[in-house]
C-alpha cells in the first residue's frame, strides 16, 4: 500500500511539474479587466511578453458588432518592456473579442484572447 502511495504522489508531482513548465514557457500571456462592466467602459489590457532578442511588435484588438480599434507597439527584442498596458476608454455596450499578437523577427506569431461584455444601459 505504501509503495503504491509512493507511485501515485510521484506521478502526481511530474504531471504538476510539467503544467507549471508549459505556463512559464508562454511568450505571451494577456490579462484584461475588468471582463464584465457597464457602458460606458474603460477596460484595461496588459500583454505580458517573455523577453527574447526576435520580439518585434504587438498587435492589440478589441472588436465586436459595432465597434472595433487595433493599435501596433514596436518592441525592441530583448531590451523591451516585458509588460505592455493599454487602456480602451468609453466602451460602448457589446461583447468583445480581445486578441494581442506577438510578432518576433522570424515571421512567428503568437495570440491570445480574452472575451470582454460590457453592458448597456436600460436607457439605451
Amino acid at each position: 500500500m505504501r509503495l503504491r502511495d509512493m507511485i501515485l504522489c510521484s506521478a502526481t508531482m511530474t504531471i504538476l511539474g510539467a503544467a507549471s513548465g508549459d505556463a512559464t514557457e508562454s511568450r505571451l500571456r494577456i490579462e484584461v479587466s475588468p471582463r464584465i462592466s457597464s457602458a460606458p467602459a474603460v477596460v484595461t489590457i496588459r500583454a505580458i511578453v517573455k523577453p527574447d532578442p526576435g520580439n518585434r511588435g504587438l498587435q492589440i484588438v478589441a472588436d465586436s458588432e459595432s465597434y472595433f480599434r487595433s493599435s501596433m507597439v514596436s518592441l525592441d527584442g530583448a531590451n523591451a518592456a516585458p509588460i505592455t498596458e493599454t487602456r480602451l476608454k468609453n466602451l460602448p455596450g457589446g461583447e468583445y473579442d480581445v486578441t494581442v499578437v506577438l510578432f518576433d523577427a522570424d515571421g512567428r506569431r503568437t495570440v491570445d484572447r480574452r472575451q470582454v461584455m460590457v453592458t448597456s444601459s436600460s436607457a439605451d
